[in-house]
């Protein structure tokens, strides 16, 4: 494996550790947001980090399909 091919492998589960991390760490802030009013913001910056990561995957997803870095990613349907 090359030294690009194992950083982008390392630099992928790194990206999939901070999704669970930052799902958790959401859950966690939503389920006390009524005994605490801090965690209503704590858990709006966690889904803005897993916004950010899961558009991070996407140019993973274009990189092992061979598209281009600045073709966007299919993210499905986005609920707001």
């Amino acid at each position: 494996m090359t030294f690009e091919q194992e950083f982008l492998s390392d630099f992928s589960e790194w990206v999939d550790q901070q999704v669970e991390i930052s799902a958790m760490a959401m859950k966690a802030a939503e389920s006390i947001q009524d005994e605490d009013p801090a965690a209503k913001d704590a858990a709006i910056r966690y889904q803005s980090r897993l916004e950010a990561y899961d558009f991070i995957k996407g140019k993973f997803e274009n990189y092992k399909n061979g598209k281009s870095f600045h073709e966007m990613p299919d993210f499905g349907t986005v609920k707001y």
